[in-house]
């Protein structure tokens, strides 16, 4: 049975921003995105990155009231930069942080540690910020689910129709990415996420500013079990935020099976047909699952009965 630690805040979209341009960072939250990666890495020239450091730090600060959660995208370890990114940008209002080219557990318990550290210095709550691992290389993606089960901090991972075209994770794996050959690579991360109790899985992201590939590419992570999308650009966040809600069409059908569902409860059965459906407590667990998500959506999903449906 997943852990409970593994719940968290559930974002539909996580749109990245360059590290090196406050105007940019500070402007962001108006897009709508549900959270914010202030990116470090690839985004940012190796000249730029300590000014970067101290703008994602201004931009955390100035923006730390807003509902967006706030990110950061780390350099990778043995860069020589990933402590100086830290050091920087752990400042109150950071929720959490990437890891680049996540390859072993030892990354992760180690980026753990000295997250503690930090917190405690710097009279933040511990354990309050995440990690997620980006497993970019084959390695990382072969280790998954290990790297996944090192640190309660972990509270998102994957990569549901495969790695980005002409990224690092197709390049590593020899692949032309989100094909279907990718599909394979990954199917095998959402087993592993999922086996390791994480509920929000990353969709396949894209570096096309198409919103129609965009659209194509997350309704095919969604299928493929994928709960939110890392997205380069404002355009990408309406078509990202619908792809990850309920439609209105689900959670009438939901709502009205819940409350069939109680009624049939309340005279002491638990197995019972509606419509051309059989309902029971697995099934009902997720048609109110479909009432979570559009409640964290922002979505009024009116009154829905009460029902003690057996966690097993």
């Amino acid at each position: 049975m997943p852990q409970t630690f593994r719940d968290a805040r559930c974002y539909r979209s996580m749109l990245y921003v360059p590290g090196n341009k406050l105007d940019w960072m500070l402007k962001a939250p108006k897009y709508g995105a549900d959270a914010l990666v202030f990116d470090l890495e690839d985004a940012v020239a190796i000249p730029e990155k300590p000014a970067a450091r101290e703008a994602v730090a201004t931009a955390i600060t100035q923006l730390r009231t807003v509902p967006s959660g706030l990110f950061v995208r780390l350099n990778s370890w043995r860069t020589g930069m990933l402590l100086d990114d830290l050091s920087a940008t752990v400042v109150d209002g950071l929720h959490g942080v990437m890891l680049s080219k996540t390859e072993d557990t030892e990354e992760v318990a180690a980026l753990d540690l000295v997250l503690g550290e930090l917190e405690r210095s710097r009279g933040l709550p511990v354990g309050q910020i995440e990690i997620c691992p980006l497993t970019e290389t084959a390695a990382g993606m072969y280790r998954l689910f290990d790297i996944c089960m090192a640190s309660k901090r972990i509270k998102r991972a994957g990569a549901a129709v495969g790695p980005t075209p002409g990224g690092d994770g197709a390049r590593s794996l020899g692949i032309d990415g989100a094909t279907e050959e990718g599909i394979y690579f990954g199917a095998y991360s959402v087993l592993q996420a999922r086996a390791a109790g994480i509920v929000h899985i990353e969709a396949s992201m894209t570096g096309q500013l198409d919103v129609d590939a965009v659209r194509r590419i997350n309704e095919r992570s969604k299928r493929m079990g994928a709960t939110w999308a890392s997205i380069i650009h404002p355009s990408h966040v309406p078509v990202v935020n619908e792809i990850y809600s309920p439609s209105q069409s689900e959670i009438d059908e939901a709502r009205a099976i819940v409350s069939f569902f109680a009624e049939a409860v309340s005279r002491g059965e638990a197995a019972v047909r509606y419509k051309s459906k059989l309902l029971d407590y697995a099934s009902m667990r997720a048609w109110m699952n479909v009432l979570k998500k559009a409640k964290v959506a922002g979505i009024d999903v009116g009154d829905i009965p009460t029902i003690e449906v057996p966690d097993y």
